[in-house]
């Protein structure tokens, strides 16, 4: 997919913003010129132009940006050409890198594992990230667009164990016994299926008890029925994606973990599969966290924040620098921002307006207020709290002060992603896994983590 090997004879792609296109267009032969004008190219995005020579050979690609950066027309490319290639982004508004990782994510295919094409990288140290960035990533897609007849629990676990991707880190095994001691929250819900609950506890370094780790979280419910609350069939069509936040978390502590040489970074994944059965929770169960802290189960297709839930609790005796959590969590996010833009909550300001610096130069994810007046939504007669609130209103938010109540601290700086995690190609050019959210936490990790 990428090389630093230049001897094969490589075609240019000029990506072209629609800002720069009539200084583009000022600089080019006659031919390019009425070339441009025949196709009504200006630098649209999306847009993608194959410029020949008078012989028919082709000469260049240019490639549309549009006004605000949009690389899905360089996705869009990679995806559907084969050959070899270098990128100049010197008409262009993003950089050489950014254009890169497009061409990355549309190199993608479930089935087949063999390159496309070739891109010329000049820098080696470029070079080395992107292939250690497409392999993330690859893998992360690959485990939500896979059926969950093939991704359950344990096989999941597995994949993770095997890969060559997690071979030098430390993992924290446990048995089945120990997930229901130390994990009942995770355990309550995964009871129901045959494919037992896993929990996959990984860091970097060797965590001594003086450090302050990076913890990421991801939610791994590998599908997702509702449980006793069934969800109607449209609703569960692509439930197999469920565990999309647990595949965002793990391609950021990979990267993290090749950004930030020296920071100690952990991984806690519970992973379950809320299934239907007679042993399935119920409404109105109540069952203790590992810190004690009793939950009413008030609807169980609120699932997910329980196994949160039990990975904040052990985050939280790490005495951690940041908590950061991914989880295909509400449907309330997405109607209030849709599919491609997930929200964000946090308990600290300083986060927030770093995570905002970044959002200016280019929007990613939009913060929801944790608005703790809301917190009533969540009470229970006999139980610290209920796990969801029924009456419709801020779903969004009554599941992040849900998850907040399991940090050791209030104040415990901790970020909550309640992504999507999947496209139906309306602004990526490839439909199915989606990461949302990665991106901007992989700029934000290294600009303040380095």
């Amino acid at each position: 997919m990428f090389t630093n090997d230049n001897t094969e004879c490589s075609t240019k792609i000029s990506i072209i913003s629609q800002n720069k296109f009539d200084s583009w267009l000022a600089k080019q032969q006659l031919f390019t010129k009425n070339w441009c004008l025949s196709n009504n190219f200006k630098g649209e995005k999306l847009k993608i132009l194959k410029i020949p020579y008078p012989d028919g050979r082709l000469n260049e690609v240019i490639i549309g940006e549009g006004q605000n950066k949009d690389l899905s027309g360089v996705s869009k490319f990679a995806s559907s050409n084969k050959g070899n290639y270098y990128i100049s982004t010197k008409f262009a508004l993003c950089d050489d890198l950014e254009a890169q990782k497009a061409w990355s994510w549309g190199n993608y295919n479930l089935r087949s594992k063999s390159p496309k094409n070739l891109l010329y990288v000049e820098n080696k140290k470029s070079l080395n990230f992107l292939n250690l960035y497409t392999n993330s990533l690859n893998f992360s897609r690959d485990l939500i667009n896979l059926p969950a007849n093939e991704i359950n629990p344990v096989s999941f676990f597995n994949k993770v164990k095997k890969s060559h991707l997690f071979s030098n880190f430390h993992f924290h095994d446990y048995s089945l016994s120990e997930i229901k001691s130390n994990f009942p929250l995770t355990y309550a819900v995964g009871k129901s299926s045959n494919s037992q609950p896993q929990v996959i506890h990984i860091s970097n370094k060797k965590i001594l008890k003086k450090d302050k780790p990076l913890v990421i979280i991801g939610k791994g419910v590998t599908f997702d029925t509702g449980g006793v609350n069934i969800k109607p069939g449209n609703s569960m069509r692509n439930m197999k994606k469920d565990m999309g936040g647990s595949a965002i978390a793990i391609s950021l502590f990979l990267l993290a973990n090749y950004l930030l040489k020296k920071t100690k970074i952990v991984l806690i994944i519970p992973l379950a599969e809320n299934s239907i059965s007679s042993n399935s929770m119920r409404p109105g169960d109540i069952y203790s966290s590992h810190s004690g802290k009793k939950v009413e189960i008030s609807h169980t297709d609120a699932e997910g924040r329980l196994l949160l839930a039990d990975a904040i609790e052990l985050a939280s005796k790490y005495n951690p620098n940041l908590i950061l959590d991914f989880a295909t969590l509400t449907g309330a996010a997405r109607v209030a921002l849709g599919e491609d833009l997930p929200a964000y909550f946090s308990n600290d300001e300083n986060i927030a307006k770093k995570i905002e610096k970044l959002n200016q130069k280019k929007l990613r994810c939009w913060r929801l207020p944790l608005f703790e007046p809301y917190k009533v939504k969540l009470h229970s007669d006999v139980a610290h709290l209920c796990n969801a609130s029924l009456d419709g209103m801020a779903g969004a938010i009554t599941a992040a002060l849900f998850l907040k109540e399991f940090l050791k601290s209030p104040v415990l700086p901790w970020v909550h992603f309640d992504t999507f995690a999947w496209s139906s190609g309306s602004i990526l050019s490839t439909k199915g896994a989606a990461l949302q959210g990665l991106d901007i936490m992989i700029d934000f990790l290294e600009n303040n983590y380095h």
